[in-house]
C-alpha cells in the first residue's frame, strides 16, 4: 500500500506535531509513552525517512520510507509486520506497566502522618485520605473511572514522577466531599489540596498537569456548578508570550461550559502559593473567587 511518511510513522504509533523534510532527527510522543518525547523520526529533503522509539530501550530504526518524484513508495510487507509487532509490544508494555503500578500501590501504606511535601507547602492533612506513602514517597493514584492505571510519586523535596510506561492521559485523582456544591478541576496535588481546604463545599479533581486538563474534563464530564482553576504562569507569559496554565484551563472550561478561575497578584502561580503569600483571610477570598466563577453545567 502507498502511504505518506506521516501516515507511516503514525501507523507505527508515533504522535508527531509537525513533519518537516529537513533531515533533522526530531523527538515526539508515542502511543507507547504519550507523556514523554521518546519517539523519533527524520525526513530528508530528497524524500527518504526513518523512525523509531526509545521507550522500549532501543533507538534502533523501526521503519524506513522513500518517495521518488511524486510517487510514494509502498511500505513493504516486512515493514508493516514490524510496525504491527511494535504496536503489539507497546500494548504489552503498557499492560505490564499498569500491573506493576497497581502492585506498587498495593504495597504502599495509607498516609497516617503529614508528608513533608504537604507540610512544607503549609497545607493540612484534610483531603489526604486517598493518598499513600512508600519509602518516604507520597503516592497519588491516577484513576481512569474506577480503575487505577498509574501512580504519581512525590519526594519530600517535591520531585514528581509518574510510573514508567503507565498511561496518565485522561487520568485524575478526585478529592471527594460527600456534600459538595461545586466541582473544581485543577492541575497538581498541592493546588487541589489548597482548593479543597479553602472551598468548604467543593470536591476537587486533580488533573496532574495542564496538558491533561482538557482530556480529564472530556472524560469525566462533570455536572452541576463547575470551575476549572488554572495555574497563572505569568512569568512564562513574559518570556514567551503564552500562559500555558491559563490557556489549558480556558480550553477545558470552554469544552464543557464551565467557569474558569485563577489567582492574580502573586509571585507564584497557583492556589497554594496564594494561601502562603496572602496569609490570614486568603482562604475565604479564594473560596469567594471560586464560587463567583462557577458555571452550571448540564451535560
Amino acid at each position: 500500500m502507498s502511504i505518506s511518511f506521516e501516515q507511516a510513522i503514525r501507523l507505527a504509533g508515533l504522535i508527531p506535531k509537525m513533519v518537516v523534510p529537513d533531515g533533522k532527527i526530531r523527538r515526539c510522543k508515542s502511543e507507547m509513552n504519550p507523556n514523554k518525547q521518546n519517539g523519533w523520526f527524520v525526513l530528508h529533503a530528497d524524500g527518504h525517512g526513518a523512525w523509531g522509539d526509545w521507550t522500549s530501550g532501543s533507538g534502533q530504526s523501526l521503519g524506513t520510507w522513500r518517495e521518488e518524484g511524486s510517487t510514494q513508495h509502498a511500505v513493504s510487507a516486512e515493514v508493516i509486520a514490524k510496525m504491527k509487532a511494535q504496536r503489539e509490544a507497546e500494548r504489552a508494555y503498557r499492560i505490564q506497566a499498569v500491573k506493576s503500578a497497581r502492585a506498587f500501590w498495593s504495597r504502599a501504606k495509607p498516609l497516617s502522618l503529614p508528608h513533608p511535601y504537604i507540610a512544607n507547602k503549609g497545607l493540612l492533612p484534610l483531603g489526604c485520605a486517598g493518598l499513600r506513602t512508600h519509602d518516604g514517597l507520597l503516592v497519588i493514584p491516577v484513576m481512569l473511572g474506577d480503575a487505577l492505571v498509574s501512580v504519581q510519586t512525590i519526594a519530600p523535596d517535591g520531585q514528581k514522577r509518574f510510573w514508567p510506561g503507565a498511561p496518565v492521559k485522561s487520568g485524575s485523582f478526585v478529592i471527594h466531599r460527600a456534600r459538595s456544591a461545586v466541582t473544581v478541576l485543577c492541575e497538581g496535588l498541592a493546588t487541589g489540596l489548597a482548593l479543597f481546604q479553602s472551598v468548604r463545599n467543593a470536591s476537587v479533581v486533580v488533573c496532574f498537569d495542564a496538558g491533561n486538563m482538557v482530556k480529564v474534563a472530556e472524560f469525566i464530564k462533570p455536572k452541576g456548578s463547575v470551575v476549572v482553576f488554572g495555574d497563572n504562569d505569568h512569568k512564562t507569559l513574559l518570556k514567551i508570550g503564552k500562559n500555558p496554565g491559563l490557556d489549558a484551563a480556558r480550553n477545558a472550561a470552554e469544552l464543557i461550559g464551565a467557569g474558569v478561575a485563577w489567582c492574580e497578584g502573586i509571585e507564584g502561580t497557583d492556589a497554594d502559593d496564594y494561601l502562603r503569600e496572602h496569609g490570614d483571610g486568603a482562604a475565604r477570598r479564594l473560596e469567594r473567587l471560586i464560587l463567583a466563577k462557577a458555571k452550571y453545567v448540564m451535560t
